[in-house]
């Protein structure tokens, strides 16, 4: 009896996740790369536009490259657009700190800051780093913090020298987006994300 209820709470919990993970209104694009997939869908709340979007690729990067590359939070400007400062602050563990991450908006937006928590969890095929906006009043000026934000970043091992990587992201950016900028970003603008994952430029 005991095992029946479990297993009927497994499910219920499983149809709930499907459930979840449907209800996004997903506009689904191929980048110009041909390979690279980007689905989105952009939603205007009372605090802003609401992004959700996923952007997954392949790349010639083994998962332990990509574990050091990602650990260094100061290459992060190198993936992440309009983003010059991306540092480590604190650390928590050896699986878990704080970074803080200076956004350069393109006119007329108007420029911003956060504080994240980023936390690691390594398995023997795959690498997740899950960034959540943290409460902090490091470094914070004349610019707007983001409260709302939370991205994962999945690498996962195909073959010894392939991973795929997949960018999820949802947040919502300080101040108003204009229309023809939130849309005109996709899908170049994510999958340019995930294909400089990686990169030292």
């Amino acid at each position: 009896m005991k095992r029946i209820k479990i297993i009927g709470i497994v499910a219920l919990w499983l149809t709930s996740i499907n459930v979840f993970t449907q209800s996004r209104n997903w506009k689904t694009e191929t980048a110009k790369d041909g390979k690279t997939t980007v689905k989105y869908e952009l939603v205007k709340e009372d605090e802003g536009t609401h992004f959700y979007y996923i952007a997954q690729t392949t790349a010639n990067v083994t998962l332990d490259e990509l574990d050091s590359y990602f650990s260094n939070t100061n290459n992060h400007k190198n993936f992440l657009e309009r983003t010059p400062i991306t540092q480590e602050i604190e650390k928590i563990s050896e699986q878990a700190w704080l970074a803080y991450y200076y956004f350069d908006a393109p006119w007329p937006m108007a420029d911003s800051d956060i504080v994240i928590k980023i936390d690691r969890v390594k398995k023997e095929d795959k690498l997740v780093f899950t960034a959540t906006a943290a409460s902090s009043d490091y470094k914070q000026d004349d610019v707007k913090r983001m409260s709302n934000y939370k991205v994962v970043y999945e690498f996962e091992k195909v073959d010894q020298n392939t991973t795929k990587i997949t960018y999820n992201a949802d947040y919502i950016p300080v101040g108003s987006v204009p229309n023809f900028l939130a849309k005109t970003w996709f899908p170049e603008g994510p999958a340019t994300i995930v294909k400089n994952i990686g990169s030292t430029k």
